[in-house]
């Protein structure tokens, strides 16, 4: 008999940064691309139950169009935006209840106060 050998796993030739793009941890989602953090940024600054187009999206958060588009199902996914029903072009509200966008300004708050000592 012949003894054959377990099949390698092709995880094991990867280093730890390559593990990491491959497997990415929450927080590295949200920060991996600039332009999800700055359209973060802008949702967090701006009024309850505000509503934009993408194109709106995109320019209130200095980012393109093409960033709206590409990030807009994981804005989505994450319950900080919300599409508005029966509008035409789309349009979309922040979910200012989002247990995501409440943590973000906690972490926005610890940080300007450490800043600020």
């Amino acid at each position: 008999m012949s003894s054959q050998k377990p099949p390698s796993n092709p995880m094991e030739n990867l280093s730890m940064d390559e593990l990491r793009d491959e497997y990415p941890s929450g927080w590295r989602i949200l920060v991996q691309n600039e332009s999800v953090g700055y359209i973060l940024d802008m949702l967090m600054d701006s009024l309850p139950r505000s509503e934009f187009t993408k194109s709106e999206l995109a320019e209130k958060s200095g980012v393109s169009r093409q960033s709206v588009y590409t990030h807009l199902d994981l804005l989505l996914v994450l319950g900080v935006l919300e599409p508005v029903d029966d509008t035409s072009p789309e349009r979309y509200r922040v979910c200012h209840s989002s247990e995501l966008l409440e943590l973000l300004h906690q972490i926005n708050g610890t940080v300007n106060e450490r800043l600020a000592r």
